[in-house]
């Protein structure tokens, strides 16, 4: 049903691509930024030159910052990842609410000794392809908690804690708009949007202008493989039934991640 033309692997560590000379989402061509697809605190460098507005920059980078100094901020500290502050502004402490004899104790914790989760939101498939009605928002059916450092029972131990509260959840809206940023920034600097019937539908929710980020993004398979060697993965795919163009993006895919799914949008048919 699907075939996976370009992928991530090797792309994403330190290619720049050519100059665009416009915004890839509103067309601008004034003021413009060089756009990295993943975030460099993810440890992003690819980069797509002259390729975002000031405006459009803005937006992008403002949804990235709540998840790059939201729930994923321990992890990146943790992790080493890229900053341009070296992790200076870090927090030295995290909160912890600790219930010990029945009774919530929030707690600073330091890095070396929090037991960092990430959660990850686990979505319903792409409406537009679910066939469900289209909607705003996004369906969101679980969590999935990735861990890494001290695990949570070696710490509740410790502060003879019976339950542990640690970390925080993002806005769905918000990780899923993170996730259509990557995809079509990606697909866009593969050239693979070319082959599109029609301007990607997805730019009006990456940019919060329309609230049905849900029909773009989602979970198909559910399985959380992990890859090593990987940090990152995107791949793009061609879904043949349907004629659409899709991108696969896992963060962490060295660790058993979900997989999401962007849509991109609808292929050209091909010439008979």
């Amino acid at each position: 049903m699907t075939s996976s033309p370009t992928s991530s692997r090797g792309v994403l560590d330190g290619r720049v691509y050519s100059a665009v000379g416009l915004c890839i989402y509103c067309g601008s061509t004034q003021n413009l930024t060089d756009e990295h697809i993943l975030p460099l605190a993810l440890n992003g460098t690819a980069v797509l030159p002259k390729s975002s507005c000031q405006p459009c920059a803005k937006e992008t980078g403002r949804i990235e910052q709540i998840l790059l100094r939201g729930s994923l901020w321990p992890a990146r500290v943790f992790r080493d990842l890229k900053s341009r502050t070296k992790h200076r502004d870090a927090p030295k402490t995290y909160p912890v609410t600790a219930v010990v004899k029945n009774r919530d104790s929030r707690l600073l914790i330091p890095l070396e000794k929090l037991p960092i989760l990430i959660p990850f939101p686990v979505f319903a498939p792409p409406r537009v392809i679910s066939g469900k009605p289209l909607a705003n928002g996004i369906d969101v059916s679980g969590v999935d908690t990735i861990l890494f450092g001290k695990r949570p029972e070696q710490l509740a131990g410790e502060l003879g804690a019976s339950e542990l509260r640690i970390g925080k959840r993002e806005n769905p809206n918000v990780f899923a708009r993170v996730l259509a940023k990557v995809a079509y920034s990606f697909a866009y600097a593969e050239g693979a949007l070319a082959e599109l019937a029609e301007p990607s539908p997805v730019v009006p929710a990456i940019l919060g202008k329309s609230g049905n980020i849900g029909n773009w993004v989602g979970i198909l398979d559910h399985s959380n493989r992990s890859n090593p060697q990987t940090l990152h993965r995107i791949d793009l795919m061609y879904e043949e039934q349907r004629r659409l163009l899709l991108a696969e993006v896992q963060l962490f895919a060295d660790s058993p991640t979900p997989s999401y799914v962007v849509v991109l949008g609808r292929l050209r048919e091909r010439d008979a």
